[in-house]
């Protein structure tokens, strides 16, 4: 997460930059799959991208949907520096995800256990009842408070909604690790193995290979909700300060057939590194093309050399950037940028390093547009051709 807001940077109304286009459960790796089959053979569908801010994005392709972690809940940056309770805003929450189809969903994803990240999955999460969420030991044990069978010696109420722990899998339990820690080794767990491993999410065409990365400090040295939670827990955390992020992990997202072979591939980060931390290992990239990166504004001047790396690490057909708006203001406010972020300039080297023309173009909110990059403006919606 990062924190503050400030005015729009130059562009977002009009001027030259931001007008460019921008809008451990059992037979985890061989799980029965109850969907119906894809025909190879037929021509590959678009991707459709409905944009709900703060990386929260649900992508729909053939009738299956992967919903990345969406915020829609707000805290003051006072709230935040006291520290104070934060309540979920189930109302928003409905609201916003009024006219989804949830029952398509069949994966949550989530780099990171910090509120901004996992704080409405706690309400959104019963709401999705074919969909498993994949997030890291940290998000497990803050969910195993919404366990039916919670720690006995817990003294709180219990959860008047509950959650069964097979629903939420951490992809970086060293038991059943699946990450791949290629480009991080030192952050190996004993035990895990360096080389990660397909994640195939039951009753889909869908798998997921999760990449170790890292999340950098927000504001100069400071590193809002840095460690993990070991234990589980009996209690959500009341206060922002709580969700601590944990083994912070990138994905790839493939869209299978029936063969099990990739027909859309997606790349998806909620915190930027420096490389090649966080980059793909060249034999995943050497099955299929990326082809679409969302990559993370937020904190990527904490790093080096961002978007820049990524996109050379993952040579993707687009890329849309998100997580760049500050959610410590009301929804109903004129959206602005995260205090001090340079937006004009993250635009510049991802359209730099996208300079090449795409080979179809993409559709933002009904129109075609002719760039490889899209800021993402929340509420925004696109559709993603496959390749020619």
């Amino acid at each position: 997460m990062r924190c503050g807001g400030s005015s729009p940077p130059p562009g977002l109304d009009g001027g030259a930059g931001l007008d460019a286009p921008r809008l451990d459960a059992p037979g985890l790796d061989a799980p029965e799959r109850d969907a119906a089959a894809v025909d190879a053979s037929a021509p590959t569908p678009f991707l459709e991208v409905q944009a709900f801010g703060v990386q929260g994005f649900l992508l729909t392709f053939d009738g299956e949907s992967v919903m990345t972690a969406p915020l829609f809940t707000r805290q003051s940056t006072v709230g935040i520096t006291l520290n104070l309770p934060i309540d979920i805003d189930e109302a928003a929450i409905d609201e916003a995800l009024a006219g989804t189809s949830l029952g398509d969903v069949r994966a949550i994803v989530s780099g990171h256990a910090h509120f901004d990240h996992l704080l409405d999955v706690v309400h959104i999460l019963p709401q999705t009842p074919a969909a498993t969420l994949y997030a890291n030991l940290s998000a497990r044990h803050i969910f195993a408070a919404l366990a039916p069978d919670r720690d006995a010696a817990c003294t709180s109420p219990a959860p008047t909604t509950t959650l069964a722990r097979s629903r939420v899998v951490a992809v970086d339990d060293p038991l059943a690790s699946h990450v791949d820690y290629t480009n991080c080794p030192d952050q190996l767990p004993p035990g895990a193995p360096l080389e990660g491993s397909w994640v195939s999410v039951p009753g889909s065409h869908l798998r997921l290979m999760p990449i170790c990365t890292t999340h950098p400090a927000q504001i100069g040295p400071i590193h809002f909700g840095d460690g993990s939670i070991d234990v589980d827990q009996c209690d959500l955390p009341p206060a922002a300060s709580g969700w601590l992020e944990g083994q912070t992990i990138s994905f790839v997202i493939d869209f299978l057939d029936a063969a099990g072979a990739p027909r859309f591939r997606i790349f998806y980060q909620d915190a930027p590194a420096t490389t090649p931390v966080g980059e793909v290992p060249p034999a995943i990239l050497a099955e299929r093309r990326v082809d679409v990166a969302i990559l993370c504004v937020g904190s990527n001047d904490a790093v080096m050399n961002q978007p820049t790396d990524i996109i050379a690490n993952l040579d993707p057909r687009f890329v849309l950037s998100g997580h760049w708006e500050d959610f410590f203001i009301a929804r109903d406010q004129p959206i602005e940028p995260i205090f001090l972020l340079n937006v004009d300039q993250y635009v510049m080297r991802a359209e730099a390093a996208l300079a090449a023309p795409a080979d179809a173009p993409l559709v933002v909110d009904g129109a075609e547009i002719a760039g490889r990059h899209v800021l993402i403006i929340p509420g925004s919606s696109l559709v993603v051709p496959p390749p020619p």
